[in-house]
């Protein structure tokens, strides 16, 4: 992917935010979703050493996302977003347990070496923008992820990461979180950092995936 595909398009600071990013997005949300890693895997072209895999740097991004946004929890640019409900770290703990028969954590693979040490360095709104990519996906995409492990590599045990059903039905929340979204008190400039953080965060996703392809490939 080159720079101009991650690049955030002109913002209208007249739209909500959650329809500014989604627009701001959109191109980059695309390849992401589409990337070689996610298509083969969701196609049922790969093994659950790949599905493992992927779980076990999720578990090392997400536990430093909810590290960071609990640093920030009080601050009116994220707290609003912050649910503890939509947190992750244990499910993916359990997760990883389960996949692996309890082994140590993975290494991080370069990409999410990467992806963790951004997390460490963004304030409160920045946060906001990998919240948001982060939960709202899983609660999206996520759930066809769910169910297309199971069907294709009988995976049962090792998807609670995607499970939200203590949230209730799930697209009155999501409205909810966009309406929170929309509601953060953001001067201009934060509201430009989000929405650039945005498209960082699905660079970095994007590179993720990149390299799970090859860690797949190679195995």
């Amino acid at each position: 992917m080159t720079a101009e595909h991650t690049e955030a398009r002109p913002d209208d600071a007249e739209a909500p935010l959650s329809t500014a990013i989604k627009t701001a997005t959109a191109q980059a949300h695309d390849e992401t979703e589409n990337s070689s890693f996610m298509s083969q895997l969701m196609g049922g072209h790969l093994d659950r050493a790949a599905y493992t895999t992927l779980t076990g740097q999720l578990l090392l991004i997400y536990r430093e996302l909810e590290a960071a946004v609990s640093a920030h929890r009080t601050d009116p640019a994220l707290a609003p977003l912050a649910d503890p409900a939509l947190e992750r770290t244990a499910a993916l703990e359990a997760d990883w347990a389960a996949l692996t028969g309890g082994a140590a954590d993975p290494s991080p693979l370069p990409a999410t070496r990467a992806y963790i040490e951004r997390l460490c360095g963004l304030d409160a709104p920045q946060l906001a923008a990998h919240h948001y990519t982060r939960y709202l996906g899983d609660l999206s995409g996520g759930q066809i992820i769910a169910t297309l492990v199971q069907r294709h590599y009988g995976i049962d045990e090792g998807r609670a990461f995607y499970d939200f059903s203590h949230l209730g039905k799930l697209k009155p929340y999501k409205d909810r979180y966009r309406s929170a979204l929309d509601s953060l008190p953001l001067t201009a400039e934060q509201r430009a950092d989000l929405l650039a953080e945005a498209s960082a965060a699905f660079e970095c996703n994007r590179a993720l995936f990149e390299d799970l392809a090859t860690a797949s490939a190679a195995s």
